[in-house]
């Protein structure tokens, strides 16, 4: 009798344990995506702010060319259409080239879910163990 209340004991432990392993998991799990979601936010932010500047001094170099396009002795409208065309051309060579390297990749393992592995492999060994 003494023997089965032991090892009904263990288990009762064991189970306990491994639900304490699962939240504490859990917790982990979402510490981790809260910090994963910061750091791109911040990072979509910085890229934004980046991108505004490029475009307003995109502009000013479009703006150049145009002026410079019209001291070779070319007309407003004529500069203008040269510039745009250009412009065009260029910005659908980068837009394809973007698209195309669009590649959804083997994402890497988080260290959350690796660790969920070592631990299952942990409470399976420890459960054939006994």
């Amino acid at each position: 009798m003494n023997a089965e209340r032991g090892i009904g004991t263990i288990f009762s432990e064991l189970l306990g344990e491994i639900t304490a392993l699962i939240r504490n998991e859990i917790r982990l799990a979402k510490a981790e995506v809260a910090e994963t979601i910061r750091r791109m936010l911040l990072g979509v932010v910085l890229a934004l702010a980046g991108l505004f500047i490029a475009i307003l001094a995109l502009v000013f170099l479009l703006q150049a060319a145009v002026g410079g396009l019209m001291l070779l002795g070319l007309n407003f409208a004529l500069s203008s259409l040269i510039v745009a065309v250009a412009a065009v051309a260029i910005s659908g060579v980068v837009v394809w080239l973007g698209i195309s390297r669009l590649k959804i990749g083997k994402l890497s393992q988080s260290k959350t879910a690796q660790q969920i592995k070592r631990d299952a492999a942990t409470v399976r060994s420890q459960v054939q163990g006994l």
